[in-house]
């Protein structure tokens, strides 16, 4: 993206993620998370409480020629961030639901597709999501 803006994140992704990530966004910015363009992606984060860095926990990709939409994660990170524990809880809830395709390739967890998943599929994904950025703060406090 020359000039990365939403509208133009938003016309490079199919008007099912188009749907799904611009609801995702707006649900983070209700929870007073922050968002940013980073590398042709969105990246829901947030400030972190007890340094001076941004934590990226979501990073909203559009498809591009063959590859899918992905939403990942870096699970290295989020283990560093928050523990092992809440990560695995994360990546255990995520895997539960059903139908959500996904794969992890070394550090990179990745939700494929996400915005072809069924309307109560992506509202479990959503949910879960909202959750997390809801417990965000007081996660990385520690």
């Amino acid at each position: 993206m020359a000039e990365q803006t939403l509208g133009n994140f938003y016309n490079s992704c199919d008007s099912s993620h188009r749907e799904l990530y611009s609801v995702l966004i707006r649900e983070w910015e209700e929870l007073g998370l922050a968002w940013s363009f980073s590398d042709r992606a969105i990246a829901l984060g947030s400030n972190s409480v007890t340094k001076d860095e941004v934590l990226t926990f979501f990073r909203l990709q559009p498809g591009e020629s063959f590859y899918p939409a992905v939403i990942t994660i870096d699970t290295d990170a989020w283990r560093g961030w928050l523990g092992q524990e809440e990560a695995d809880i994360f990546l255990r809830d995520i895997r539960a639901i059903p139908g959500l395709q996904h794969k992890q390739r070394e550090n990179i967890f990745s939700i494929i597709d996400a915005g072809h998943l069924s309307g109560p599929t992506q509202q479990q994904l959503r949910d879960l999501i909202k959750r997390f950025g809801f417990r965000s703060p007081e996660l990385t406090a520690r």
